[in-house]
């Protein structure tokens, strides 16, 4: 049986407004650990206070929650992660990839 154009909509409009209140409210640790091992959420590094990558937004832990940064913060951090991620291409392609498996 075949969804109506209302009810397409409908789920439409629920995915929206789940994905704007994950985006929007504190997550708590055990539930983002649980992304993080689904791989829905990354973690940028492994070093202390390093921020995780989820729905689309930068988090970073607090008092027991996981924080959203203030979109300023999140479009700071996305063009860092852009240029570390070039810089890591250019070196990548000035050794060869036989080099990159030694490290």
């Amino acid at each position: 049986m075949a969804l109506s154009n209302g009810q397409l909509s409908s789920l439409a409009d629920f995915a929206t407004a789940r994905a704007e209140r994950l985006r929007s409210g504190p997550v708590s640790i055990e539930a983002m650990r649980q992304h993080m091992d689904a791989t829905d959420a990354v973690l940028l590094g492994d070093f202390p206070g390093a921020p995780v990558r989820f729905v689309e937004r930068w988090w970073r832990a607090g008092e027991g929650w996981w924080e959203p940064l203030e979109e300023a913060a999140v479009t700071a951090l996305d063009e860092e992660v852009g240029r570390w991620a070039l810089s890591q291409q250019a070196v990548f392609t000035q050794q060869g990839p036989g080099l990159q498996e030694r490290e």
